[in-house]
């Protein structure tokens, strides 16, 4: 008997070898390349029939799709072509590989199951390269956190929006080895970005806890950017119990790199021209929303002169990353900030879940005028006993900020918030010293 298996086996694989030393450069039987029989042809013998039988690549687009988007690639863009060469040497492949017995196995096989293969497609790496970089571009997209709107007198709440990231090395590599394969579509790698705040976070959240409005002039196109900028940058902020907000850190630097453009801002206590003007209107808006919803303040800073768009003291700005404005949320509850420039108008809201039935606030200011001081120069050129005045120059003020908690239409609290001191500018006076001339034939006799 086990000379009978012994005998068996030998046979099955002196088969094999001898099938194989046949076969060794033809394609096997069983094996068509996109419909066509190459079975029993050599590798040259195989290659014309698939030039002959297949016309050029018609007009066909390779497919990029993930669940939500898809794009289409046209082959001829890519300069693709038919590889002939590459599915004819795959086609001779088959049977050819691993020990004998196993291609042996390979080939009953494909009298069982006959394999039909795929085209290769030629194309310019260059070009498939820069097709999905554009398709990149194309869908990468940012998350959109959900809002809280003002509606007819109403906190609505706008829904979140997920974004997404294609991943470009990946989705070029799929693509590569899609086209060498025949295969005409491939899913996108990439990644869905969560946004940071959600529908569900702001559910809570319903109630205006304060208004602030400043007016600025559209027609000063920098500085009504720069407003836009900073006002995109801090709207729609979620800040939970106890956590502080830095306008410095939210907005970042004020570079024209990240979106800012010149305008009027002070420097040294005089206006002069820099990158960002105009977002220190925003940090007052900001700051005068936060004092009327009583969140506690822990860094705020004056102008150095009173500004136009606000009372006396009222007023906030923020310099480099040594001037910032904070503020604390010292409620129980999370707040949500909104913010908006349009048309001259800029408005930011806070709303919370919680406020006191029958209880407002109410911010007062106070101001004391400083006279300028006057300061005179001589002018030899200027005749004697005549008088310019160089300057009008400005007062200056001492200004003092309430808080006044109204509970019930009555007073129940006063609190200084805030004393600040603003510079004068000097009235500078210029008086001549040029002695008189006596006009000719007057002279002393």
């Amino acid at each position: 008997m086990l000379f009978l298996v012994l005998q068996s086996g030998a046979g099955i694989i002196g088969a094999a070898v001898a099938l194989d030393s046949k076969y060794t450069d033809v394609i096997q039987q069983g094996v068509t390349v996109k419909g066509i029989q190459l079975g029993g042809l050599s590798r040259a013998e195989a290659l014309l029939k698939l030039q002959n039988a297949l016309p050029p690549l018609p007009d066909q687009n390779l497919t990029i799709s993930n669940e939500e988007r898809i794009s289409f690639i046209n082959l001829h863009e890519l300069d693709g072509s038919y590889d002939y060469l590459s599915s004819v040497n795959e086609a001779l492949s088959y049977g050819k590989t691993g020990g004998a017995l196993n291609r042996l196995i390979s080939v009953l096989r494909l009298k069982a199951a006959p394999v039909d293969l795929k085209v290769s497609i030629n194309f310019s790496e260059g070009k498939l390269s820069e097709k999905i970089k554009s398709i990149q571009m194309e869908w990468d997209t940012p998350p959109g956190d959900a809002e809280i709107k003002l509606v007819n007198g109403s906190a609505a709440i706008i829904p979140e929006k997920k974004g997404y990231r294609l991943d470009f090395e990946k989705t070029l590599e799929r693509a590569r080895q899609a086209l060498a394969r025949g295969d005409l579509a491939i899913a996108a790698a990439g990644q869905v970005l969560e946004p940071a705040v959600t529908a569900a976070d702001l559910e809570e959240i319903r109630i205006l806890l304060s208004e602030y409005v400043t007016f600025y002039d559209p027609g000063d196109q920098n500085r009504a950017h720069n407003i836009a900028v900073a006002s995109a940058a801090i709207n729609a902020t979620l800040l939970k119990p106890g956590e502080i907000f830095s306008l410095n850190q939210k907005l970042g630097p004020r570079l024209a790199e990240t979106g800012y453009l010149k305008a009027p801002v002070y420097i040294g206590g005089h206006l002069a021209q820099d990158i960002g003007g105009g977002v220190c209107q925003v940090a007052t808006t900001l700051y005068n929303a936060v004092l009327l919803a009583d969140l506690a303040i822990v860094e705020r800073h004056p102008h150095p002169k009173p500004v136009a768009y606000v009372p006396i003291g009222l007023d906030a700005t923020i310099a480099g990353d040594y001037y910032d404005l904070k503020f604390m949320n010292n409620l129980s509850s999370p707040v949500y900030l909104s913010s908006t420039a349009e048309g001259g108008k800029l408005t930011v809201r806070i709303f919370g879940a919680v406020k006191k039935e029958g209880c407002s606030v109410r911010i007062t200011s106070e101001s004391t005028a400083i006279d300028p001081d006057i300061v005179t120069y001589h002018d030899d050129t200027l005749p004697e006993g005549e008088t310019r005045i160089k300057h009008l120059g400005k007062a200056g003020y001492k200004a003092w900020v309430y808080r006044e908690l109204i509970v019930d239409n009555q007073v129940v609290s006063k609190t200084l918030i805030s004393s600040d001191y603003y510079e004068s500018e000097d009235r500078v006076i210029v008086t001549g010293k040029k002695a008189k001339e006596n006009p000719p034939g007057d002279e002393d006799k």
